[in-house]
């Protein structure tokens, strides 16, 4: 596996004996969090399951152009499941809780 991600431009990586562990004890960096994250295709997937809802619900109760949102969000599902390329998770990737942390060596 690392020796195909070399071969894909990432020339810097190294195979550690003893994995993390073995690094973290070495005074190794480790970029990692502790919280619990969900997936970014789950996140996606309750962010557009809770706009379609809201859209209809909006579109039954209020007034029936917000029946378009829920027609924008499949039509976005399905450009995404065309394409492979998904803009909910691009912009939900930058959300801070997404981001890494840093863990110093010995840190829980």
């Amino acid at each position: 596996m690392a020796c195909e991600l070399v071969g894909r431009g990432h020339a810097q990586l190294v195979r550690l004996e003893g994995g993390t562990d073995a690094w973290l004890q070495a005074g190794g960096l480790v970029v990692s969090s502790q919280k619990v994250r969900w997936s970014l295709e789950r996140q996606v997937r309750l962010g557009a399951g809770m706009l379609v809802l809201i859209g209809v619900a909006l579109g039954f109760l209020v007034d029936p152009g917000w029946f378009a949102v829920a027609a924008f969000i499949g039509a976005g599902l399905t450009f995404s499941g065309v394409t492979g390329f998904c803009g909910m998770a691009k912009i939900l990737a930058l959300m801070p809780w997404n981001r890494p942390v840093k863990r110093e060596p010995g840190a829980p």
